[in-house]
């Protein structure tokens, strides 16, 4: 089964994605990879006065990946941005229900320097105290799976990646995205689900974490009775088929 990630950084990653994916194949890994450029230049739709514009980059991303289930989400800690790093970035999305599910690899080229410089920033003031308990929280909370160096991100996501089970969440959202016109039979509970497309239910479990987790009960709970009807009715045709004594 391919696994799909997602490469947020402020450079160009055509060529490290190329060999990423052939590297992978080569170790029995199957990935497909898309790149997200956030602080580039050369993309200035998400900029304002040369600064990182997150309701832009919130609607540009829903515009070019709604519909699309990642598998992980790699984040460039700097992005050339004096306001917004990648632990920041990976906040304001997961606040916006952007990759909320997705697991998380975050990146740098100088990692230890970048967490001390965080420390130091607090030191000396330019850094408050609920803003450094913020990026604390969003590590904590960000489902991060590792925190790797630049130079070597490609072969820690293949890493990552050929070694990582799929949750139910994004199974779910994988199958959902795969046929957004069909329409689930009335079969549901919560009213909320009967009669809606794959699409309209992929919509309202990203939206409601309650919802969300009724949905997987109820999936779950038809599949066991599914299953339960279907175990119950072989057992008795072959008791039926038995020879009398």
């Amino acid at each position: 089964m391919n696994k799909k990630c997602i490469i947020i950084d402020n450079d160009d990653q055509t060529e490290e994605m190329k060999k990423l994916v052939r590297d992978a194949k080569a170790k029995g890994v199957y990935i497909e990879c898309e790149q997200f450029n956030v602080g580039s230049t050369f993309d200035n739709e998400l900029l304002t006065d040369g600064a990182i514009d997150i309701d832009k980059v919130v609607t540009e991303f829903k515009k070019r990946f709604k519909g699309q289930t990642f598998h992980l989400a790699a984040f460039d800690w700097d992005l050339s941005d004096p306001k917004i790093d990648g632990v920041e970035l990976m906040r304001q999305l997961t606040h916006h229900r952007i990759f909320k599910n997705t697991p998380k690899l975050l990146y740098s080229g100088l990692l230890e320097d970048k967490l001390s410089s965080k420390l130091d920033d607090f030191k000396d003031g330019d850094l408050t105290k609920g803003e450094l308990l913020d990026r604390v929280k969003t590590l904590i909370k960000a489902d991060i799976k590792d925190f790797v160096a630049r130079e070597t991100y490609e072969s820690d996501i293949i890493r990552i990646l050929g070694g990582t089970d799929e949750t139910l969440d994004l199974i779910i959202e994988d199958e959902l995205s795969k046929f957004p016109e069909f329409i689930f039979s009335n079969k549901f509970v919560n009213e909320k689900f009967n009669g809606k497309t794959f699409l309209e239910i992929a919509n309202i479990i990203e939206e409601h974490d309650g919802l969300r987790n009724d949905f997987k009960k109820e999936l779950i709970q038809q599949i066991i009775a599914y299953l339960t009807e279907k175990i119950w009715n072989a057992r008795k045709e072959n008791s039926n088929n038995s020879p009398k004594r």
